[in-house]
């Protein structure tokens, strides 16, 4: 079975990032800003329905995630518990999921597996998908200032996206 069409996922504490692309193509983008409630049930049931949206607007046949890290904060557990809800109710639905380290996404995408979001962001706007350049934050002048919460917000869409790109070779990799 080849995976034509793939969700990335970028899950957050704050905002979800959320990439559908078939054969290479953007068919969806967005950065949902999770903010619907105090409680950590709130924010993984407006992620769940943010992404069950996409699932039902597209039909991917493969839902990519960023794997978290596993942090022993109270934000690191509720990511860690949105992550593994995503990639439950995913497979509920009968989709293949795969979790990616950002690690192996960053070097798959730019080559370094230390790359920046934005040095992701530029490469895959540079590249695959000019269309995205306007979307891409401008560097800071002083580097030390670097960006601000409004400039670093695509960046959340930008690395689903690469998790995208990456489950999309990850599983053409995996049926040969």
């Amino acid at each position: 079975m080849q995976h034509k069409t793939i969700l990335g996922i970028d899950p957050g504490t704050r905002f979800l990032g959320a990439v559908v692309v078939r054969d290479h193509e953007l068919l969806a983008y967005g950065v949902h800003e999770l903010k619907n409630g105090t409680k950590p049930y709130d924010v993984i049931g407006y992620a769940r329905r943010a992404i069950f949206k996409h699932i039902a607007d597209h039909g991917p046949d493969l839902v990519a995630i960023e794997a978290p890290y596993l942090i022993a904060t109270e934000r690191g557990a509720i990511l860690t518990t949105l992550a593994k809800e995503l990639h439950e109710r995913a497979k509920d639905l009968g989709l293949a999921v795969i979790e990616l380290s950002p690690e192996l996404v960053r070097q798959r995408v730019t080559g370094n597996p230390r790359a920046t979001k934005y040095e992701v962001a530029q490469h895959l706007a540079g590249n695959d998908f000019p269309e995205l350049r306007a979307l891409v934050p401008k560097k800071p002048k002083t580097p030390a200032l670097w960006l601000s919460s409004r400039e670093r917000y695509w960046l959340h869409m930008f690395d689903a996206l690469a998790l995208a790109v990456v489950g999309s070779t990850s599983a053409r990799d995996s049926n040969h």
